[in-house]
């Protein structure tokens, strides 16, 4: 659990941090901390949360499915979703999913 704290402080908070790197030290793209960031919109998901069908990716508790063309290769291995769990129980469009797969 700490570790996943850790990461998404290192990815997604203050500029003036060294925020530069994932976690297996891969550099994390500009786009990403402008695109993905804030804590609240951050989930690390385990394998057993995300099933990929034929129509896309199926996330445990995100209500729409991610096609499988705006999943992006993640740099460390882990499945990663960004968007904002909204407080009337509903959620945002998904900014940016991360998995470990190159999206085929």
């Amino acid at each position: 659990m700490r570790l996943a704290l850790w990461i998404v402080f290192a990815v997604c908070c203050a500029p003036a941090m060294a925020h530069d790197r994932w976690a297996n030290n891969e550099p994390v793209p500009s786009w990403v901390k402008t695109m993905c960031c804030g804590p609240e919109d951050v989930h690390h998901l385990t394998h057993d949360q995300v099933e990929l069908r034929p129509d896309g990716y199926h996330i445990q508790g995100y209500h729409d499915v991610v096609p499988v063309s705006q999943a992006l290769p993640s740099q460390d291995g882990d499945y990663w979703a960004f968007y904002r769990e909204l407080g009337d129980g509903t959620t945002t469009s998904m900014y940016c999913f991360f998995t470990p797969f190159s999206g085929t």
